[in-house]
């Protein structure tokens, strides 16, 4: 499963690459816990653990064994059932901060907290609205967007810092993800082009073009 959801990402976005998650996959909380240096959320489920090197990034991805138990026991990508979905988006939250850094390092980019957490609730809204559509399921098509961005709540464990960048990423993502649903819905070639585009920005120049589609939709 997630060497499959790994490869649809790389296919949205046309990005290879040779790194397969599943070599940098870490199941057990504690040894999570250790290489985070004691800062691991026991509720998070997902974590990139990320460590700068003389001679490039050290990374591994936590994800909850449990989550994946739960996923690999009823796999979504044959049937995404609506009890489903908060894991499986965690998965793709950590599928995407995975393949968003290795990308960034190989154009030799860097990359913020806040444009990581953009991307990634953009990366969420988008597979598995593609998912929903190759499933042919109208009633997650038609009430994703409420429950990702609407209902959305947040951990009660964030920090002011972190609790105001997560905020940020929705509202920013909300925007954008909602110029994109009606063509998402249609499967239009041309949302692909514009995805492909937004990956390859700069923050600064994503939340202009944000704003850009908010005004010409309003």
């Amino acid at each position: 499963m997630l060497a499959e959801l790994q490869r649809q990402l790389h296919e949205t976005y046309q990005t290879g690459s040779d790194h397969d998650v599943r070599h940098f996959l870490i199941t057990d909380q504690t040894l999570a816990q250790a290489l985070s240096t004691g800062e691991l959320s026991g509720c998070a489920g997902e974590t990139l653990l990320m460590c700068e090197e003389d001679d490039g990034i050290a990374l591994s991805l936590y994800l909850d064994r449990k989550i994946l138990e739960r996923l690999e026991s009823a796999n979504p990508l044959d049937e995404l059932r609506p009890e489903q979905l908060d894991d499986f988006c965690k998965v793709i939250e950590g599928l995407s901060h995975f393949n968003y850094v290795i990308w960034k390092a190989s154009q030799d980019r860097t990359v913020s907290l806040l444009e990581l957490e953009l991307q990634a609730e953009v990366d969420k809204f988008v597979s598995t609205m593609q998912l929903a559509r190759e499933q042919k399921d109208p009633d997650m098509l038609n009430g994703l967007f409420r429950r990702l961005f609407d209902m959305v709540k947040f951990r009660h464990d964030l920090d002011e810092e972190q609790s105001a960048r997560y905020r940020a990423a929705n509202d920013y993502a909300a925007r954008f993800c909602r110029s994109l649903r009606p063509r998402l819905l249609q499967d239009s070639e041309g949302v692909l082009a514009e995805l492909r585009r937004f990956y390859r920005l700069q923050l600064a120049d994503k939340i202009s073009h944000i704003h850009a589609n908010a005004w010409s939709a309003g």
